[in-house]
């Protein structure tokens, strides 16, 4: 398959931005570059895409999130407003097989709720859906992310997951397993737009990057930001730990793009 290796960054440097790999599959990122005497608006269904201006004058690069459940037998539609014109533009999706995992977890509320926990699930579902479909003005310097945590990835995106036998959704990011303590920081600058204590996330933090881009931080043990602050890339936003649903401490690290959760290793320069 033709992005079934590693994923790598194509480091394609335009105004200080760094571009990730063009990854056309559920989960993956579409980079496609679309002619314009003007900057184009850009849309997937209702979701507004990010648009970047690339290396040559009067063209664009459209960056847009594919989500995990996109089917790869309809394709993927960009509406292009531009030059006083609407436009569109099919992307076919190539396929990707994701592995299956099977996970016990101890505290069986955590896998099978009470009808008492439901109304604190949704609540906290609707926070976080907000949070990550968010569109702002640009806020990033660069779209090259560092590890949250410097240390290698345990369980990989995009897995289908079973918990104590019973199947949920699967994986929408990476986790990083380290010590309870251990460091986090940002990965790129943004600001801090929620947080809290939540039933399945335990203590996670958002932070949105600008034009769409927004990533998450769940299973903390210490906060060391709030909400509002606008934080650099490498600063310090709290510590690895064990609240929510886990079996051990880490972070998880989720990244949506146009309310889509996508690989966070796409935005990767050289790491593994």
């Amino acid at each position: 398959m033709r992005f079934s290796l590693i994923i790598f960054i194509f480091q394609l440097a335009l105004f200080g931005v760094i571009l990730p790999e063009n990854a056309p599959y559920p989960g993956g990122v579409i980079v496609q570059k679309v002619e314009s005497s003007e900057k184009p608006v850009v849309f997937h269904g209702k979701r507004q895409l990010m648009v970047l201006p690339a290396e040559t004058p009067k063209s664009y690069y459209v960056v847009a999130g594919v989500s995990l459940n996109a089917k790869v037998d309809k394709p993927y539609t960009l509406k292009i407003d531009a030059d006083k014109k609407e436009t569109f533009h099919s992307i076919y999706l190539d396929d990707k097989v994701y592995k299956k995992q099977y996970i016990t977890i101890k505290n069986k509320r955590k896998v099978s709720p009470k009808k008492m926990d439901m109304k604190r699930i949704n609540s906290e579902s609707e926070r976080s859906k907000k949070a990550l479909a968010l569109y702002t003005p640009q806020k990033f310097e660069s779209l090259s992310m560092i590890k949250p945590v410097d240390v290698n990835i345990s369980d990989d995106y995009g897995k289908r997951r079973y918990f104590n036998n019973k199947p949920r959704r699967p994986h929408s990011g990476v986790d990083m397993p380290a010590p309870v303590g251990t460091k986090i920081v940002a990965p790129l600058g943004g600001e801090i737009v929620e947080m809290g204590h939540f039933f399945f996330n335990g203590n996670v933090i958002f932070i949105d990057h600008g034009l769409g881009l927004v990533s998450m931080y769940c299973h903390m043990s210490k906060f060391d930001v709030k909400k509002g602050d606008r934080v650099k890339k490498g600063q310090k936003i709290g510590e690895v730990g064990m609240s929510g649903r886990v079996t051990g401490p880490h972070v998880h690290w989720g990244v949506s793009l146009n309310g889509a959760m996508v690989d966070p290793r796409l935005f990767f320069v050289n790491q593994k």
